[in-house]
């Protein structure tokens, strides 16, 4: 036990004094100290419900004799920041959430760590935490709410975002908007969408990291409280078995998890967290490797945005372990779980009960995975889209560039209704560098699918995009333009092809006038100057390398 180095022996006396003004007894000094780190907080759905969680993980932590402490680690809500100034600091605060939880559990001496989170950056960043510290650990998510309805309609995320454009447009009126608006949490937890935070609950089940089956437990649900009380009991058979995130976290447990994120049309975030994560693992994990797992791997499912089924709903359907079944032997049927079986007994175990949802490896829904990887002369160092939620007559595109600085000039423009059907949107000075911290645009392709030019316009941005996000939009193009890319050469006017068979994304412009424009362009002002965000322009890697600070 580390706890006995912080809290044991006469010359500790002034440690136990203080930890005992808190309340804690000698005996529960004598059991392993298990640190929950939780992302609870009041305003926003993913987190609201956590305080409970955490109740119910303390309770089996003291169940199976060990000894609970908690602190409060943070969200920065990238649902209630889009197209606004506060997204900037989404991205940049999962690094920072994995070094509060270092923090606290070195600075603490802690025996092993329950991570309780919700939403997309603190998720991975709980598993850069755990993969770097490397104590026994085990993850609980959030967990998705049940889609809204509203008169017959099932309401997701993207259902609402997209209702601006429709109400811009006149498609439907203010007062439907806002009856969306309020009904569609019908309570806590991630929406049902397969947004980026419900996609890492699912990755981090099939890491094995979570107990099976809790990646897509309804939030605040009896069943979620109960996991949450098997967790605490199993993090404490975790400390005494000496099982640890390097035993878990392989490359083969990192093929595994990629290839049900694809499998199930996951959020294009993964592809940067994938990375980050491999990278405090010790794990080689890059773009190419990425697009090799996507080429061999078939879309079983199409979640919301990319079909209608919800997240809660693929749960129901026998969630993960079902989804390692059917994609049987592309699984490494070998790596070890939280849960004490292997990843081949957890799927084994399994039963798809919805067939309609979730097709097997014979019929799938399409032959490869969801995400793709692009190159060209204006991504050379790689793009990312999410093929899943592009329709048909996108595949192939040639489009006319229309660039703009920054994504709100952009929305700007096209709910004015000033694009028109063959235009290539271009919005750059998004990346992590130029941002800065990489923008999520579902701002953008809101405005595009609600304005309904989903099927005539694309849009291209160093920045990212939101798990909700569909249509043909194309981010991570690298390298950005605060880095000199291709991106921050183009002009309005100039010709954008796309071909997603060939997995193209080209500029038709040639050398010697890109170089011409290169010597003449005037880079923008930094949008940010000072504290946290120009410290981060300054140190961050660019996205192919997982948007990582120097750790």
């Amino acid at each position: 036990m580390r706890s006995k180095d912080q809290f044991q022996g006469i010359q500790r006396s002034l440690q136990r004094a203080w930890i005992k003004g808190a309340g804690f007894t000698d005996e529960e000094l004598d059991r392993p100290l298990i640190m929950i780190a939780n992302t609870y907080q009041d305003f926003s759905p993913e987190n609201a419900h956590l305080r409970g969680l955490a109740a119910a993980v303390k309770a089996g932590v003291r169940m199976n004799g060990g000894t609970p402490i908690e602190f409060n680690t943070f969200h920065v809500t990238d649902s209630e920041a889009f197209a606004a100034h506060s997204m900037r600091y989404v991205l940049p605060s999962r690094d920072i959430v994995a070094d509060s939880v270092e923090l606290m559990a070195e600075g603490h001496g802690v025996d092993a760590l329950v991570l309780l989170t919700g939403g997309d950056k603190p998720t991975p960043g709980m598993v850069m935490a755990a993969a770097r510290l490397n104590l026994p650990s085990i993850l609980l998510y959030c967990g998705p709410t049940k889609y809204g309805e509203y008169r017959g309609k099932h309401l997701f995320l993207e259902t609402v975002y997209d209702g601006v454009g429709e109400a811009v447009r006149g498609a439907i009126s203010a007062e439907t908007l806002k009856n969306w608006e309020d009904e569609l949490f019908p309570g806590p937890g991630a929406g049902d969408t397969l947004t980026s935070g419900n996609t890492a609950g699912i990755y981090t089940e099939a890491l094995g990291l979570s107990l099976p089956g809790t990646g897509t437990l309804a939030g605040g649900t009896n069943k979620q409280i109960r996991a949450a009380k098997y967790t605490g009991m199993r993090i404490v058979d975790l400390f005494r078995e000496n099982v640890r995130p390097s035993d878990i976290l392989t490359p083969a447990a990192f093929e595994n998890a990629l290839r049900v994120a694809l499998s199930v049309s996951g959020s294009t975030n993964l592809v940067l967290h994938f990375i980050a994560m491999a990278k405090e693992a010790g794990v080689e994990l890059d773009f190419s490797f990425i697009d090799k797992i996507g080429r061999e791997t078939p879309t079983l499912a199409k979640l919301a945005p990319s079909g209608p089924w919800g997240v809660t709903e693929l749960g129901e359907a026998g969630g993960v372990p079902a989804v390692l079944k059917e994609l049987g032997d592309l699984i490494h049927g070998d790596t070890i779980t939280v849960s004490g079986k292997t990843t081949g007994e957890v799927a084994a175990a399994a039963e798809n009960t919805n067939p309609e949802l979730l097709a097997t490896r014979v019929e799938p829904k399409a032959p490869e995975g969801a995400i793709y990887i692009l190159s060209g002369s204006l991504a050379p160092e790689g793009a990312v889209v999410k093929a899943s939620g592009v329709t048909p007559a996108m595949w192939e595109f040639e489009g006319v560039a229309r660039v703009f600085e920054n994504e709100e000039d952009a929305i700007t423009a096209t709910l004015a209704g000033e694009i028109e059907p063959g235009t290539a949107i271009i919005i750059r000075n998004e990346g992590p560098k130029g941002g800065p911290g990489m923008r999520e645009m579902l701002g953008a392709t809101s405005a595009v699918v609600g304005m309904g030019l989903s099927e005539t316009v694309a849009l291209i941005t160093d920045g990212r995009f939101s798990g909700a996000s569909h249509g043909p939009a194309i981010g991570y193009v690298g390298p950005e333009a605060a880095s000199g890319g291709p991106i921050g050469l183009v002009q309005d006017g100039d010709t954008i092809t796309i071909d997603l068979h060939a997995r193209r994304l080209d500029l038709a412009v040639d050398e010697a006038e890109l170089e011409r424009r290169r010597t003449s362009r005037v880079a923008p002002a930094p949008n940010v100057t000072r504290g946290y965000l120009a410290f981060y322009a300054q140190h961050v890697a660019p996205a192919n390398q997982g948007a990582v600070m120097p750790r």
